[in-house]
């Protein structure tokens, strides 16, 4: 992987959101197409706009859906929204350009759909209400619902 760094600029978390994120980082359009150099750097991006507890479930293999699972907690609808745009407004500037999201404006759960790298990013109340990732983690190990 490449060497990279992201940082926030001092005093920029402001009511729940982070502002001007800056990566430094020129990835090749290989590296974004990449899932695990693509995960690494949203990873990066949500450590620097202070997600919490950040979870990375590896499900290449074992769904169609999307290779890589990450999964994290905001404090407040306004953190929650702001993590996912000011990420996807990251990327963006290094290239991305396919992103969905979903869900920024209650800022109760948001999803971010890069592809080959999925980002939910949710508060905390949501976030065991949907044990996201004990669903994650079991189609990560190859078992199904029906228990086979």
């Amino acid at each position: 992987m490449s060497d990279f760094s992201i940082s926030t600029e001092p005093n920029s978390l402001v009511t729940g959101s982070c502002k001007n994120l800056q990566i430094d980082l020129k990835p090749s359009t290989a590296q974004l197409n990449d899932s695990r150099e693509l995960s690494a750097i949203c990873r990066h991006c949500l450590e620097a706009l202070k997600a919490l507890d950040i979870v990375q479930i590896d499900l290449q293999g074992h769904s169609v859906l999307t290779d890589t699972m990450l999964i994290c907690s905001g404090t407040s609808s306004r953190h929650v929204s702001a993590i996912a745009e000011r990420m996807i407004e990251a990327l963006g500037k290094l290239g991305l350009k396919n992103a969905q999201i979903s869900g920024e404006r209650e800022g109760q759960w948001v999803l971010v759909d890069l592809g080959s790298v999925m980002v939910h990013v949710l508060q905390t109340e949501a976030r065991k209400r949907y044990a996201l990732e004990n669903l994650y983690r079991c189609m990560a190990a190859g078992i199904s619902e029906q228990g086979d």
